[in-house]
Protein backbone atom coordinates (compact mmCIF):
# COMPACT_ATOMS: atom_id res chain seq x y z
CA UNK A 1 0.00 0.00 0.00
CA UNK A 2 2.74 2.47 0.98
CA UNK A 3 4.71 1.84 -2.23
CA UNK A 4 1.58 2.49 -4.28
CA UNK A 5 0.81 5.69 -2.37
CA UNK A 6 4.27 7.18 -2.97
CA UNK A 7 3.62 7.23 -6.71
CA UNK A 8 0.51 9.41 -6.36
CA UNK A 9 0.51 13.16 -7.15
CA UNK A 10 -0.70 13.79 -3.60
CA UNK A 11 1.88 11.55 -1.91
CA UNK A 12 4.10 14.38 -0.64
CA UNK A 13 1.23 15.75 1.47
CA UNK A 14 0.56 12.31 2.94
CA UNK A 15 4.26 11.95 3.78
CA UNK A 16 4.10 15.16 5.84
CA UNK A 17 2.02 13.27 8.39
CA UNK A 18 4.53 10.46 8.95
CA UNK A 19 4.98 11.50 12.58
CA UNK A 20 1.38 12.48 13.26
CA UNK A 21 -0.30 9.97 15.54
CA UNK A 22 -3.84 9.00 14.67
CA UNK A 23 -6.21 10.38 17.34
CA UNK A 24 -8.30 8.19 19.59
CA UNK A 25 -11.95 9.08 19.95
CA UNK A 26 -12.89 10.03 23.52
CA UNK A 27 -15.93 8.23 24.85
CA UNK A 28 -17.29 11.47 26.22
CA UNK A 29 -16.19 14.60 24.40
CA UNK A 30 -17.58 16.89 27.12
CA UNK A 31 -15.48 15.14 29.74
CA UNK A 32 -12.29 14.46 27.80
CA UNK A 33 -9.26 16.73 28.20
CA UNK A 34 -7.66 15.28 25.06
CA UNK A 35 -7.12 18.12 22.58
CA UNK A 36 -8.47 17.31 19.13
CA UNK A 37 -9.08 19.29 15.97
CA UNK A 38 -12.48 18.81 14.34
CA UNK A 39 -12.94 20.02 10.79
CA UNK A 40 -16.27 19.55 9.06
CA UNK A 41 -15.62 19.86 5.31
CA UNK A 42 -18.63 19.98 3.00
CA UNK A 43 -18.06 19.36 -0.71
CA UNK A 44 -19.99 19.93 -3.92
CA UNK A 45 -19.42 17.95 -7.14
CA UNK A 46 -19.15 20.32 -10.10
CA UNK A 47 -20.99 19.86 -13.39
CA UNK A 48 -17.75 19.28 -15.33
CA UNK A 49 -17.28 15.98 -13.49
CA UNK A 50 -20.17 14.46 -15.40
CA UNK A 51 -18.60 15.46 -18.74
CA UNK A 52 -15.72 13.02 -18.16
CA UNK A 53 -16.00 9.61 -19.73
CA UNK A 54 -16.81 6.64 -17.54
CA UNK A 55 -13.27 5.24 -17.48
CA UNK A 56 -11.84 8.55 -16.28
CA UNK A 57 -14.44 8.78 -13.53
CA UNK A 58 -13.77 5.22 -12.38
CA UNK A 59 -10.03 5.87 -12.24
CA UNK A 60 -10.62 9.06 -10.28
CA UNK A 61 -12.93 7.29 -7.81
CA UNK A 62 -10.32 4.62 -7.14
CA UNK A 63 -7.73 7.33 -6.56
CA UNK A 64 -10.00 9.11 -4.08
CA UNK A 65 -10.64 5.93 -2.13
CA UNK A 66 -6.90 5.25 -1.93
CA UNK A 67 -6.28 8.82 -0.74
CA UNK A 68 -8.86 8.67 2.05
CA UNK A 69 -7.69 5.22 3.13
CA UNK A 70 -4.06 6.38 3.25
CA UNK A 71 -4.84 9.49 5.30
CA UNK A 72 -7.06 7.51 7.64
CA UNK A 73 -3.87 6.02 9.06
CA UNK A 74 -3.08 9.45 10.58
CA UNK A 75 -6.52 11.06 10.83
CA UNK A 76 -10.02 9.93 11.62
CA UNK A 77 -12.15 10.55 8.53
CA UNK A 78 -15.91 10.12 8.82
CA UNK A 79 -17.75 10.24 5.44
CA UNK A 80 -21.39 11.33 5.06
CA UNK A 81 -23.71 12.00 2.16
CA UNK A 82 -25.71 15.22 1.98
CA UNK A 83 -26.86 14.52 -1.58
CA UNK A 84 -30.34 15.94 -2.11
CA UNK A 85 -30.54 17.01 1.54
CA UNK A 86 -28.89 20.43 1.39
CA UNK A 87 -28.57 22.85 -1.48
CA UNK A 88 -24.98 23.53 -2.48
CA UNK A 89 -23.37 20.44 -0.96
CA UNK A 90 -23.20 16.73 -1.83
CA UNK A 91 -21.06 15.19 0.90
CA UNK A 92 -19.28 15.79 4.19
CA UNK A 93 -15.89 14.61 5.35
CA UNK A 94 -15.57 15.01 9.13
CA UNK A 95 -11.83 15.22 9.77
CA UNK A 96 -10.47 14.58 13.28
CA UNK A 97 -6.79 15.29 13.85
CA UNK A 98 -4.32 15.90 16.65
CA UNK A 99 -2.97 18.95 14.85
CA UNK A 100 -4.07 21.56 12.32
CA UNK A 101 -1.39 20.38 9.90
CA UNK A 102 -3.32 17.15 9.46
CA UNK A 103 -6.31 19.06 8.12
CA UNK A 104 -4.10 21.18 5.87
CA UNK A 105 -2.26 18.18 4.42
CA UNK A 106 -5.48 16.33 3.68
CA UNK A 107 -7.01 19.36 1.94
CA UNK A 108 -3.85 19.86 -0.13
CA UNK A 109 -3.77 16.19 -1.15
CA UNK A 110 -7.41 16.28 -2.17
CA UNK A 111 -6.81 19.34 -4.33
CA UNK A 112 -3.95 17.54 -6.09
CA UNK A 113 -5.93 14.36 -6.65
CA UNK A 114 -7.73 13.52 -9.88
CA UNK A 115 -11.06 14.51 -8.32
CA UNK A 116 -9.71 17.80 -6.94
CA UNK A 117 -10.54 20.07 -9.92
CA UNK A 118 -14.10 18.76 -10.00
CA UNK A 119 -15.18 19.47 -6.42
CA UNK A 120 -15.57 22.65 -4.41
CA UNK A 121 -15.78 23.16 -0.65
CA UNK A 122 -18.62 25.65 0.03
CA UNK A 123 -18.61 25.13 3.81
CA UNK A 124 -15.82 24.40 6.28
CA UNK A 125 -16.14 24.55 10.07
CA UNK A 126 -12.99 24.38 12.16
CA UNK A 127 -13.20 23.65 15.89
CA UNK A 128 -11.23 22.36 18.88
CA UNK A 129 -12.48 20.05 21.63
CA UNK A 130 -12.39 21.05 25.28
CA UNK A 131 -14.32 20.09 28.42
CA UNK A 132 -17.61 21.89 29.01
CA UNK A 133 -17.37 24.75 31.52
CA UNK A 134 -20.96 24.22 32.65
CA UNK A 135 -20.85 20.63 33.85
CA UNK A 136 -19.58 19.53 37.24
CA UNK A 137 -16.53 17.32 36.76
CA UNK A 138 -17.08 17.95 33.03
CA UNK A 139 -19.57 15.10 32.83
CA UNK A 140 -21.91 15.15 29.86
CA UNK A 141 -24.79 12.94 30.92
CA UNK A 142 -27.04 13.53 33.91
CA UNK A 143 -30.18 12.08 35.40
CA UNK A 144 -32.90 14.15 36.96
CA UNK A 145 -33.69 13.16 40.55
CA UNK A 146 -35.81 15.39 42.82
CA UNK A 147 -34.82 18.44 40.82
CA UNK A 148 -31.12 17.64 40.93
CA UNK A 149 -28.81 16.34 38.23
CA UNK A 150 -26.62 13.38 38.98
CA UNK A 151 -23.60 12.34 36.99
CA UNK A 152 -23.91 9.33 34.73
CA UNK A 153 -20.37 8.04 34.99
CA UNK A 154 -20.43 6.28 31.65
CA UNK A 155 -21.89 9.13 29.62
CA UNK A 156 -22.89 8.88 25.94
CA UNK A 157 -20.80 6.75 23.62
CA UNK A 158 -18.89 8.90 21.15
CA UNK A 159 -18.68 6.96 17.89
CA UNK A 160 -19.37 9.00 14.77
CA UNK A 161 -20.97 5.81 13.47
CA UNK A 162 -24.70 6.52 13.88
CA UNK A 163 -26.82 6.53 10.71
CA UNK A 164 -27.46 10.28 10.85
CA UNK A 165 -25.44 13.35 11.80
CA UNK A 166 -27.02 16.79 12.21
CA UNK A 167 -24.65 19.76 12.33
CA UNK A 168 -24.93 23.48 12.79
CA UNK A 169 -22.62 26.30 13.87
CA UNK A 170 -23.86 28.78 16.42
CA UNK A 171 -22.93 31.96 18.25
CA UNK A 172 -24.21 33.32 21.56
CA UNK A 173 -25.16 36.96 22.06
CA UNK A 174 -22.88 39.40 23.87
CA UNK A 175 -25.48 39.61 26.62
CA UNK A 176 -25.03 35.91 27.37
CA UNK A 177 -21.44 36.38 28.46
CA UNK A 178 -22.35 39.32 30.69
CA UNK A 179 -24.65 37.13 32.80
CA UNK A 180 -23.23 35.67 36.04
CA UNK A 181 -21.69 32.24 35.55
CA UNK A 182 -24.18 30.55 37.89
CA UNK A 183 -27.12 31.93 35.95
CA UNK A 184 -25.67 30.69 32.66
CA UNK A 185 -24.91 27.33 34.22
CA UNK A 186 -28.50 26.87 35.42
CA UNK A 187 -29.83 27.58 31.93
CA UNK A 188 -27.37 25.13 30.41
CA UNK A 189 -28.41 22.46 32.90
CA UNK A 190 -31.94 22.91 31.60
CA UNK A 191 -30.51 22.06 28.17
CA UNK A 192 -28.90 18.93 29.56
CA UNK A 193 -32.14 17.85 31.24
CA UNK A 194 -34.03 18.26 27.97
CA UNK A 195 -31.36 16.40 26.03
CA UNK A 196 -31.47 13.54 28.50
CA UNK A 197 -35.13 12.96 27.59
CA UNK A 198 -34.05 11.92 24.09
CA UNK A 199 -31.74 9.00 24.77
CA UNK A 200 -31.27 8.10 21.11
CA UNK A 201 -29.57 11.41 20.34
CA UNK A 202 -25.97 12.12 21.32
CA UNK A 203 -24.60 15.65 21.24
CA UNK A 204 -21.06 16.85 20.60
CA UNK A 205 -20.18 20.52 21.00
CA UNK A 206 -16.76 21.81 19.98
CA UNK A 207 -15.29 25.30 20.10
CA UNK A 208 -14.62 27.64 17.16
CA UNK A 209 -13.85 30.80 19.14
CA UNK A 210 -10.86 32.61 17.70
CA UNK A 211 -10.49 30.09 14.87
CA UNK A 212 -13.56 30.53 12.69
CA UNK A 213 -16.53 32.83 12.16
CA UNK A 214 -18.77 31.11 14.71
CA UNK A 215 -18.23 30.36 18.40
CA UNK A 216 -19.24 26.68 18.43
CA UNK A 217 -20.28 23.81 16.22
CA UNK A 218 -22.77 21.34 17.63
CA UNK A 219 -23.19 17.90 16.09
CA UNK A 220 -26.03 15.55 16.96
CA UNK A 221 -25.75 11.85 16.22
CA UNK A 222 -28.69 9.47 16.12
CA UNK A 223 -30.73 6.89 14.26
CA UNK A 224 -34.08 8.70 14.08
CA UNK A 225 -34.53 12.14 12.46
CA UNK A 226 -37.96 12.44 14.12
CA UNK A 227 -36.43 12.08 17.57
CA UNK A 228 -33.81 14.69 16.75
CA UNK A 229 -36.47 17.09 15.46
CA UNK A 230 -38.50 16.58 18.64
CA UNK A 231 -35.41 17.45 20.68
CA UNK A 232 -34.85 20.65 18.69
CA UNK A 233 -38.49 21.67 19.09
CA UNK A 234 -38.22 21.16 22.85
CA UNK A 235 -34.98 23.15 23.03
CA UNK A 236 -36.71 26.10 21.36
CA UNK A 237 -38.65 26.53 24.61
CA UNK A 238 -35.54 26.61 26.81
CA UNK A 239 -34.66 29.74 28.78
CA UNK A 240 -31.29 30.05 27.05
CA UNK A 241 -32.85 30.29 23.59
CA UNK A 242 -33.07 34.15 23.48
CA UNK A 243 -29.30 34.28 23.92
CA UNK A 244 -28.63 32.47 20.64
CA UNK A 245 -27.53 35.00 18.04
CA UNK A 246 -27.31 32.62 15.07
CA UNK A 247 -27.57 28.85 14.59
CA UNK A 248 -27.69 28.34 10.83
CA UNK A 249 -26.97 26.78 8.39
CA UNK A 250 -28.14 23.34 9.48
CA UNK A 251 -26.93 20.18 7.75
CA UNK A 252 -28.56 16.74 7.73
CA UNK A 253 -26.04 14.02 6.85
CA UNK A 254 -26.31 10.28 6.17
CA UNK A 255 -23.45 8.08 7.34
CA UNK A 256 -21.74 6.13 4.54
CA UNK A 257 -18.58 4.10 4.35
CA UNK A 258 -15.98 5.41 1.92
CA UNK A 259 -16.93 3.18 -0.99
CA UNK A 260 -20.65 3.78 -0.53
CA UNK A 261 -20.09 7.52 -0.46
CA UNK A 262 -17.96 7.56 -3.59
CA UNK A 263 -20.45 5.43 -5.53
CA UNK A 264 -23.35 7.60 -4.33
CA UNK A 265 -22.04 11.08 -5.11
CA UNK A 266 -19.49 10.54 -7.94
Amino acid sequence: METKVTTKPWASYWERLANLERPRLPKNIHKSTDRLVFCYQFYKVERDWWLLDEKERERAKEDLQELITAFDAHLIIRPYSTLGLKSGTDFLLWIISRDLVGVEAFAAALQHSFVGPYITRPYTYLTLTRPSVYLRHSAAAYEEDNGELEEDKEGPVFTGEAPYLFIYPFTKTHQWYQLPYQERKEMMWEHFRIGHQFSGVRTYTSYSMGLDDYEFVVAFEGSDPYEFQSLVMKLREAKARPFTQVDIPIFTCIRRDIRELIETVL
